[in-house]
């Protein structure tokens, strides 16, 4: 359910839909969602200051908490580094 709301609302956002790639890791009782989008809409998903992609990690978090896991939205770069966000790992 997850992941279906942030791959339909990452698909909103870009302009190469079929870039868009979603890669769901459980570890115990963490959540990872990879995601990875074509350079020119890195931007896009991320927003200005990070706002888009932390108001994406918000919901995504809530959930989580609602279900008893933490969750953490990880956007990833072609250098192969992540932007995790500061506090991306805490659903409380």
């Amino acid at each position: 359910m997850l992941r279906e709301f942030l791959e339909a609302s990452i698909r909103a956002l870009v302009d190469d839909q079929q870039a868009v790639q979603i890669r769901e890791e459980r570890n115990g009782s963490l959540l990872r969602y990879t995601i990875q989008v074509a350079e020119g809409d890195r931007g896009r998903v991320i927003g200005k200051s990070g706002r888009i992609v932390n108001a994406l990690r918000t919901v995504a978090q809530a959930v989580g908490a609602k279900n008893r896991v933490r969750v953490q939205v990880i956007v990833q770069t072609d250098s192969g580094t992540a932007d995790t966000g500061e506090g991306a790992e805490d659903a409380e």
